[in-house]
């Protein structure tokens, strides 16, 4: 299975296995799987820590290539078909690194790997 990490699930990855549920590392342990992060996750993370609101993000912006190898992860671009459908999805929902995560499932056809509770006003699988 090809697994899409949610922001949360790469930062908790990386700096803090311990947040991860049983199901989440397991999926993410098992060689089996395929992981793929986001190029929004990047953004997110970068953006994040430049307003200090995610200064534990220094381990990761400081060598995400490598962290990314370390996971066996490798990265999904944000097409122009993404960036439309994140744009047009109806609903509340306002992030807009959730919306294109969120995008990005729906036509990948790939779970997203997140315990956040507000994917679940868009039309995708998620694991956790």
């Amino acid at each position: 299975m090809t697994l899409l990490l949610d922001t949360h699930a790469l930062l908790w990855a990386v700096a803090d296995p311990a947040a991860l549920s049983d199901r989440a590392r397991s999926l993410l342990a098992d060689p089996g799987n395929a992981l793929v992060v986001s190029s929004v996750s990047a953004w997110e993370i970068a953006t994040k820590y430049r307003l200090g609101r995610l200064p534990e993000a220094q381990v990761l912006l400081s060598a995400f290539d490598l962290q990314l190898a370390r996971l066996r992860a490798d990265e999904l671009a944000i097409s122009t078909r993404h960036a439309l459908t994140a744009g047009t999805f109806p609903g509340r929902h306002r992030d807009p690194f959730d919306r294109m995560l969120a995008a990005q499932a729906l036509h990948e056809s790939l779970p997203l790997l997140s315990s956040d509770a507000a994917f679940a006003e868009f039309p995708i699988e998620t694991l956790w």
